[in-house]
């Protein structure tokens, strides 16, 4: 069991996306690890020849989170990684992260999850978009490749931790369909201040951007679980996630004010393409071309609305959030909205 890594992956079935992953973990320079998939069901589909040990659970249909569970207990092993079946990691990851680990560079490591080599231009412009603080906010580093530094916590795709300090801390919210990483990283952190969640470049994998429409879906889902996105510890930045639907409400209310409508007009012009001024700012950093620079700016802007009207029907389906979110959120994820892998 020494220095072996379990990584897990959770999936509904082996798809398409999922054979890719596996067959780009036989890639990975580091000997002493298994892979384990935690699926819904079974399938008569044909795996690929794998040079690692293969683990397969069927557990029916439940979230993300009680899949990582069931896999991290089950088998017993140092370290336990978690990737995305849509995902898949460089061939160092492993190497670094044992490395990292055994150094003591924190309790629970990961890295950024950039956008696939042969991703197609819409794919290409939402991947641009979550680079932008006006999308991704202050963790917006984890969407690329930038210098090693401490956090408040990493996200799901990608996490590395010793096996026993996961279960001490009894894994993650079973309850939860999203936002089940920062809600781990918080309850840990209430029970172990001095928590350490190290963020290393070289740690980055490669994640499968939905398409667009797939996108904005996942920006609404988001939305609608606003309350759980900010992180009240965190001073302003911390407060981000309310920005959206503070601006839209706002910007009806102004709609439909006394105020006469040609000054009303102005008005609005003006804090629109001061915004848009202050995102065109932060993306031309990493965007070159004019074109490119455009649609990611028209991108930003739909997929902010897009987290405000979820954010406001969060307050009409309440009693039905769970469900409503889980739907919206699997339809995100589903064939029609990604693409295919090869």
């Amino acid at each position: 069991m020494q220095d072996t890594v379990n990584v897990i992956i959770p999936a509904v079935k082996l798809n398409d996306e999922l054979l890719k992953c596996l067959k780009e973990i036989n890639k990975i320079n580091y000997s002493k690890f298994i892979t384990t998939i935690v699926l819904d069901s079974d399938s008569n589909r044909k795996l690929p020849r794998l040079k690692y040990k293969l683990k397969k659970l069927v557990v029916g249909k439940i979230n993300m989170s009680k899949k990582r569970n069931i896999a991290a207990k089950k088998f017993k092993s140092k370290y336990i990684a978690f990737i995305d079946s849509d995902a898949y990691p460089n061939k160092n990851w492993l190497k670094f992260a044992v490395k990292y680990l055994k150094k003591g560079m924190g309790d629970v490591i990961g890295g950024p999850g950039i956008s696939f080599p042969n991703e197609n231009y819409k794919e290409k412009i939402c991947y641009l978009s979550k680079r932008s603080y006006f999308v991704s906010g202050y963790l917006n580093f984890r969407k690329y490749k930038t210098k090693k530094r401490y956090c408040d916590w990493l996200e799901a795709c990608n996490l590395i931790m010793e096996r026993k300090f996961f279960l001490k801390y009894k894994g993650m919210d079973e309850k939860k369909y999203t936002g089940e990483d920062k809600e781990f990283f918080e309850r840990v952190r209430k029970k172990k201040p001095d928590l350490k969640v190290f963020y290393s470049p070289d740690l980055f994998i490669y994640h499968k951007e939905r398409r667009m429409f797939g996108f904005f879906l996942q920006r609404f889902v988001f939305g609608v679980d606003f309350i759980n996105l900010i992180k009240f510890n965190s001073g302003l930045k911390g407060f981000q996630p309310i920005l959206p639907i503070v601006i839209l409400i706002s910007f009806f209310l102004f709609l439909i004010s006394n105020i006469e409508f040609n000054l009303k007009i102005l008005i609005l012009t003006a804090f629109a393409s001061l915004i848009n001024f202050l995102i065109l700012l932060d993306i031309k950093k990493y965007i070159k071309s004019l074109e490119t620079l455009i649609f990611t700016l028209v991108t930003i802007n739909i997929a902010n609305i897009a987290f405000a009207l979820g954010s406001i029907s969060s307050l009409f389906f309440f009693g039905f959030k769970k469900i409503f979110v889980k739907k919206i959120y699997l339809y995100s994820r589903s064939k029609k909205v990604l693409p295919s892998y090869k």
